[in-house]
């Protein structure tokens, strides 16, 4: 696999290894010019190179002949934002896909579209997040070819059909709205019988920290939260709109959230995030509090 360090990687697994130039013939088809680097006769080693338009940066495409791996060697070079187990959490927290985990199983191989930065120079979350929705197009196209099980972004750990993915970024471009959905999950557990923990996972990607927000379900509507999750994110694309550490958030309903800056998200991944606790009169889990590192009586 090529050495080349790459900013942002997604991926479509596959139900049968593709090779390189049928991806190269429905690239071109779409207007999308790329060439065969580093051709030796066999998939290992290769790559498809091509440009995003605009001059934008430069985008490798991959042919891995494997499945997605539970565990990540060091070795292995799918993406600087990926973690063990990523599939597997992307299944498991599939609540519009029910048959995610069984079409997960069927697949036999992996085309990974990855980009490499343009420049050194840092570029803001708003840009990194323009260049992915970039690289979800050239995705989307290449996964108009038979055999692909769906569309996975590692980063974000997500696995939907390439219909929702088409689906998606027709929706953003109505809305105006970026899509989140396709590079960071929302994800929900419950804590007891009624406390819940409901976290993004793949802010990273954009330079930005995840949230956890953790809430009694009895006094707050779960949708809703979900709804403000997107809204925290949306606006941390402007770093001068974040919210503070130490202070309080105003979320759905009015309600009072306490923002807490934390390095040790409670769930796997590992990865910074910021805690937005309910100020809520209900009685937190026991031992949660601790955990968290706040005074709740």
């Amino acid at each position: 696999m090529s050495k080349a360090v790459c900013t942002q990687a997604l991926a479509l697994l596959t139900k049968r290894v593709f090779s390189l130039e049928e991806i190269q013939q429905q690239l071109e088809a779409g207007k999308f010019p790329c060439t065969i680097e580093d051709a030796d006769g066999e998939n290992v080693g290769r790559t498809l190179q091509g440009q995003l338009p605009n001059g934008g940066p430069s985008v490798v495409i991959e042919i891995v002949n494997s499945v997605w791996p539970a565990k990540i060697e060091a070795d292995q070079d799918l993406g600087p934002f990926s973690h063990g187990q990523s599939l597997e959490r992307a299944c498991k927290f599939n609540v519009n896909w029910t048959k995610a985990a069984e079409v997960a199983a069927q697949h036999q191989g992996i085309v990974l579209v990855r980009m490499l930065p343009d420049s050194s120079e840092p570029v803001s979350a708003t840009e990194v997040l323009t260049q992915l929705m970039a690289l979800a197009k050239v995705s989307l196209a290449i996964g108009s070819l038979p055999d692909v099980a769906g569309y996975f972004c590692p980063g974000g750990e997500i696995f939907v059909p390439i219909e929702v993915l088409d689906e998606i970024l027709q929706a953003s471009k109505v809305a105006g709205f970026p899509p989140l959905d396709l590079f960071a999950n929302l994800r929900l557990s419950w804590l007891d019988d009624r406390w819940i923990i409901f976290e993004t996972i793949g802010n990273a990607q954009l330079g930005l920290r995840d949230f956890e927000v953790y809430a009694d379900s009895k006094q707050h509507d779960l949708n809703d939260i979900a709804a403000w999750l997107r809204r925290w994110s949306w606006q941390h694309l402007q770093a001068e709109n974040a919210l503070e550490n130490g202070s309080v958030a105003s979320g759905p309903g009015e309600a009072k959230f306490d923002v807490v800056y934390a390095d040790d998200a409670l769930l796997a991944p590992k990865r910074p995030v910021i805690r937005l606790i309910a100020q809520d009169e209900a009685k937190m889990p026991e031992g949660l509090p601790a955990r968290l590192r706040i005074d709740r009586t």
